[in-house]
């Protein structure tokens, strides 16, 4: 087992690849009761093509197989689910599907090594038959009809619509209802024997655990499978065109103001020998301290009565940097004008790049009162970088102005997309 300590923060995240297969992470906290585990598998919506080990064809499967997969997975063998299983103990159980990786979690109070193995064993086990894939049909279906005609839905992927070209993200998680309607058992199958095996999956266990403990109940649980040999699927990667597909697109639905979303796409390629934890931490601060809860933008717009809500976050996704600026309003053309001129003239004063530096390292350390923040923390980094990143406050502390002024000169503020939902006429 090893320990990684975070330094400048006095925590140790255990970490194991049990069995030489599944990596493993516990953050042990005894001041509280409950546990919360989360059983990870790196397949999402968006890997739709991909091929095995051995073999040069790729496949391709219907969109929304993940979210598909994730409904399958609670059924149990005896006609039960994983959801009846856990409400003896008191537990919660639940699940996922993202663009990039299917996540199972679950919180329990009681007997924890009762509830770990279950959450690894109904994961694990696969109890498919074309009946229970046609009656799930049915029910996703009825889900993502609701879902797809919310104007928020609508709202949200006509965005990335706008933003991408080629990459998956501008698609619905769970498919279109053709994508369901023509889901084989077979692609099923053959989907769940591809991804769901312990080398392409991880854990995450936080909470009041022995570490020891944890690591030896994972590793007799999986001893006890008999785990198909890996097929290391590789999925196809998509070459992005660096410029935004529309500048600007109009919505109407039932909304009682108009919500506007705006998105910056700059490459990663234009921050060439920049540290890519810095980059990250940089383009935060530098969105949060133009557009976030305490800009002088924002406390602008809000004292003229032009916003009721506005929030901003960066994101990478591919090779792409894209900072979202989410606007809800009366005015959208006078807000997308405030919002287009400060995009113009970003900046950070070294006064205000210190207290977002120091309001980040407190809210790193705050963080760890929560075992579900911590655990989600993990995730996010597993995800982002392969790995924990140890020296984080480092980081954080290693940033200067100068630093970040090179990082706003590259942000590329006139490939931007606009996409505006407007209550209906």
């Amino acid at each position: 087992m090893k320990e990684i300590e975070l330094k400048g923060l006095k925590e140790t995240i255990y970490y194991e690849k049990v069995l030489n297969q599944m990596p493993l992470y516990i953050w042990k906290n005894e001041r509280v009761k409950g546990v919360y585990s989360s059983l990870c598998v790196r397949y999402g919506s968006i890997d739709q093509e991909f091929k095995l080990s051995g073999k040069n064809k790729y496949y391709k499967v219907p969109s929304g197989i993940a979210h598909f997969i994730e409904h399958l997975n609670f059924y149990e063998p005896d006609g039960t689910t994983a959801t009846d299983f856990y409400s003896k103990y008191g537990s919660e159980i639940n699940a996922f599907t993202t663009f990039d990786y299917t996540c199972y979690h679950l919180y329990t109070t009681n007997a924890i090594k009762t509830n770990l193995n279950h959450l690894l064993d109904f994961v694990l086990t696969p109890n498919f038959n074309k009946k229970m894939v046609n009656k799930e049909k049915n029910i996703i279906i009825e889900e993502l009809t609701m879902d797809q005609d919310l104007p928020d839905t609508k709202f949200y992927f006509t965005h990335y619509q706008n933003l991408f070209h080629k990459y998956k993200y501008n698609e619905f998680i769970t498919g279109t209802k053709e994508d369901v309607s023509s889901t084989t058992i077979e692609d099923i199958e053959f989907v769940y024997n591809s991804f769901y095996h312990p080398k392409n999956m991880f854990m995450v266990v936080t909470g009041n655990v022995e570490p020891y403990d944890i690591i030896k109940l994972v590793e007799d649980n999986l001893k006890e499978k008999k785990l198909p040999t890996y097929k290391n699927p590789k999925t196809k990667k998509y070459r992005e065109e660096s410029k935004i597909v529309n500048s600007y697109t109009e919505l109407e639905g039932n909304v009682l103001s108009s919500k506007v979303k705006m998105s910056v796409k700059t490459p990663i390629s234009a921050f060439k020998n920049i540290d890519d934890v810095e980059l990250r931490l940089m383009t935060s601060l530098i969105i949060n301290s133009n557009f976030g809860p305490t800009s002088d933008l924002k406390e602008d717009l809000m004292e003229k009565n032009l916003i009721n809500y506005m929030s901003a976050n960066r994101s990478i996704i591919g090779d792409y940097l894209i900072m979202t600026i989410t606007i809800e309003t009366n005015y959208p053309k006078e807000v997308i004008k405030e919002i287009k001129e400060q995009l113009k003239k970003l900046e950070i004063t070294e006064e205000n790049l210190k207290r977002k530096i120091n309001a980040s390292i407190a809210s790193m350390v705050l963080m760890y009162d929560d075992i579900i923040n911590v655990n989600s923390s993990i995730q996010e980094e597993i995800l982002s970088y392969g790995t924990i990143i140890d020296n984080l406050k480092e980081h954080l502390e290693n940033i200067s102005l100068e630093k970040v002024n090179k990082v706003i000169k590259k942000i590329d503020v006139k490939n931007l997309a606009i996409t505006v939902l407007n209550p209906k006429k």
